[in-house]
């Protein structure tokens, strides 16, 4: 027997969760599932404060979840954040092909930035 809220154990005796008083369930406390790794590749690169608030504002609309991976803090100019050098977003690589998709528009006035970060 458990609580399903708070995975308490309890004897066959119990039939409520002392603390979250909701019903026990019967079986033993389910083991937690394996967690896969996530693999995350870089959709957007760009020193363009502009498009990369154009690029996050498009990503949360679509539900996408996305790291931004910068080499300096966030500045904040006219109410948008503002990188003072290269940024780059990454998604899962299961969100890559629609990702790319919504921020084609912004590869094309974004500056070309090798693997060190400098334009080529």
């Amino acid at each position: 027997m458990y609580c399903p809220q708070c995975l308490a154990e309890y004897r066959e005796e119990f039939t409520e969760c002392a603390d979250c008083r909701v019903a026990l369930v019967a079986g033993p406390l389910p083991q937690p599932t394996r967690q896969t790794e996530v693999e995350f590749v870089t959709v957007l690169e760009t020193r363009d404060p502009v498009a990369l608030n154009l690029a996050k504002a498009s990503l949360e609309e679509a539900g996408i979840e996305y790291l931004m991976v910068s080499g300096v803090s966030a500045a904040t100019l006219m109410g948008l954040a503002y990188y003072p050098g290269f940024c780059r977003i990454q998604v899962a690589s299961e969100d890559e092909e629609e990702a790319r998709a919504l921020l084609e528009p912004l590869q094309e006035s974004s500056p070309d930035l090798g693997e060190t970060g400098t334009e080529s």
